[in-house]
């Protein structure tokens, strides 16, 4: 389902490239639990936020359902996201200006789903 094979991922200023990621491969198939542990700094969440299609790699494989991610670009990308992936923030990431009910109203508009079909939802989590 998921493959990442090669994985690099660096941050660079005029004189220092620093690494998060070097030749990182992973392998997640349906249905399938991982669990990415390690000390902090250590590139967890840069990699959980390739995996969820919010970064790119610098170099490396990224395939997801067989669709060569690493290839993509910007706009396939975030709609391949916005549609395939779900992700939880380890932060609450909430809008402070708006109500619990548009919080969770938010990425449901994102989708398009109809507002009848949002409000039941919406209406369900609460």
């Amino acid at each position: 389902m998921l493959s990442i094979k090669g994985a690099f991922k660096y941050y660079s200023n005029n004189f220092v490239k620093t690494y998060v990621l070097r030749d990182v491969d992973i392998e997640v198939k349906e249905g399938e639990f991982v669990t990415i542990m390690g000390p902090s700094g250590a590139g967890k969440s840069t990699l959980l936020y390739i995996m969820g299609m919010l970064e790119t790699l610098d170099d490396g494989e990224f395939l997801y359902k067989e669709n060569p991610v690493h290839k993509f670009n910007e706009k396939k990308r975030t709609n391949l996201h916005k549609h395939e992936i779900g992700f939880v923030f380890q932060q609450y990431h909430l809008i402070d200006e708006l109500t619990v009910y548009e919080n969770i109203e938010m990425p449901l508009l994102y989708q398009k789903i109809k507002g009848s079909d949002r409000k039941s939802m919406v209406c369900d989590m609460l």
